[in-house]
C-alpha cells in the first residue's frame, strides 16, 4: 500500500509538472507555422514616427552600407496567453517593411516569425540560429515542450552570402524571475559571429535584469563574446557590433566598466548607443548614425541605423 501511494503522488507530481510547463510554453510563445506573411502591412508607422523621407535609405542613392539594428520584441503570437503584448502580422510586416530598406540588417527578439520575416524582406541570406545544445532553455522537460525556448531570437539578414557563420548561447546567465533578475532560465540568449567578404558582424541579445546576478552574466557574456572574436576574427579585421546590451551606463557605474571594459578589448569605437541598444566598430568607417523613434509603434525598442563604409565599398558608389 505504501509504494501505491508513493506512485500516485508520483504520477500527480508528473502531471502537475507537465501541465505547468505546458502553461509556460504558452506563455512563452510558439514559432509561426504559417509559411509565408500574407497580411500586408497597414500601420503608417513612418508617419507616426515622424520619419522623413531623408532619415530611411533610398534605392537610388549610392552611399555605403546601410546598416539596421532593431529589437522588434516580437515574442508571442495573437491568441498565446498575454496576447495583448504581441504582434498583429501586419505589424511584423512593417516591421519587414522596414528592413528591406537596409542592406545589413540585425534583429533581436525575432522569437516567432524569424523564417517567415526573412522570406518577407528579400535579402539574399538570413541566419536565425537554434541552441540545441547549451543555453539558458536546454534543460529537460522544458526542451522538449518549448522549441522556442531553443532560440536566441536573433537574425540577421544580408545582401550578399556570408563566407563563415558562428553563433554560441551564453554559458552565463542570471536564471530564475525574480524582482531584479530576469527569466533567462527560458531562452537561450548567444550571438551570431559572422564573416563577409571585406568584414565581419556580431548581433547578440544580453542577458536582462538589473540584480547583482543579472550585471556579472552580462560582464561574463561579454568576454565570452570577446574570446570568440579572439579566436575567430584577425586583430586588423574591420568589425561591425550590433545588440540589445541591457547595458545602462549612464545610469549604472558596473554596466559602464563593462561596457569599457569590451570596447577596449576588442579595438571598438561606440558608434551610437540609445537605452540598452547600440552599435560599435572597428576598422570601419560610419556615418549619420540615428535613433529611429520605433518604440510604441513597432516594438518597445527604438531602432538604431547607421551607413557603413566596409574597405570593399568606395564611399563614392555602393
Amino acid at each position: 500500500m505504501p509504494m501505491l501511494k508513493t506512485s500516485r503522488w508520483e504520477a500527480s507530481w508528473i502531471v502537475l509538472t507537465l501541465m505547468a510547463l505546458t502553461m509556460l510554453s504558452a506563455c512563452l510563445g510558439r514559432f509561426e507555422t504559417k509559411p509565408t506573411l500574407t497580411t500586408p502591412c497597414r500601420l503608417d508607422w513612418q508617419q507616426q514616427a515622424g520619419l522623413t523621407a531623408a532619415a530611411l535609405p533610398d534605392s537610388t542613392a549610392s552611399h555605403g552600407l546601410q546598416v539596421l539594428v532593431f529589437n522588434i520584441h516580437d515574442r508571442l503570437l495573437p491568441g498565446s496567453f498575454f496576447s495583448s503584448d504581441a504582434h498583429t502580422e501586419d505589424e511584423v510586416a512593417c516591421i519587414g517593411d522596414l528592413a528591406s530598406k537596409f542592406d545589413l540588417v540585425l534583429f533581436q527578439e525575432a522569437f516567432v516569425r524569424p523564417a517567415q520575416l526573412a522570406r518577407y524582406t528579400g535579402h539574399v541570406w538570413g541566419n536565425h540560429p537554434l541552441f540545441t545544445d547549451g543555453g539558458g532553455g536546454d534543460w529537460w522537460p522544458l526542451r522538449a515542450m518549448c522549441d522556442i525556448c531553443l532560440s536566441p531570437g536573433l537574425l540577421m539578414l544580408a545582401r550578399e552570402q556570408p563566407e563563415s557563420v558562428n553563433a554560441e548561447p551564453y554559458e552565463a546567465f542570471a536564471g530564475w524571475n525574480t524582482e531584479l533578475n530576469k527569466a533567462d532560465d527560458y531562452f537561450s540568449k548567444g550571438f551570431q559571429l559572422v564573416k563577409f567578404s571585406t568584414f565581419w558582424v556580431l548581433n547578440s541579445h544580453m542577458d536582462a535584469g538589473r540584480g547583482h546576478d543579472s550585471i556579472e552574466a552580462r560582464a561574463l557574456q561579454f568576454r565570452q563574446i570577446t574570446a570568440a572574436i579572439k579566436r575567430f576574427v584577425s586583430p586588423d579585421a574591420p568589425l561591425l557590433v550590433g545588440m540589445d546590451a541591457n547595458l545602462r551606463p549612464d545610469q549604472e557605474e558596473r554596466d559602464a566598466e563593462i561596457l569599457e571594459e569590451f570596447l577596449q578589448a576588442n579595438a571598438l569605437s561606440l558608434v551610437h548607443q540609445t537605452g540598452p541598444d547600440l552599435i560599435a566598430v572597428r576598422g570601419i568607417r560610419t556615418d549619420h548614425p540615428q535613433s529611429l523613434p520605433l518604440k510604441g509603434i513597432l516594438s518597445d525598442h527604438n531602432a538604431l541605423s547607421v551607413i557603413m563604409y566596409p574597405p570593399s565599398v568606395p564611399e563614392s558608389q555602393h
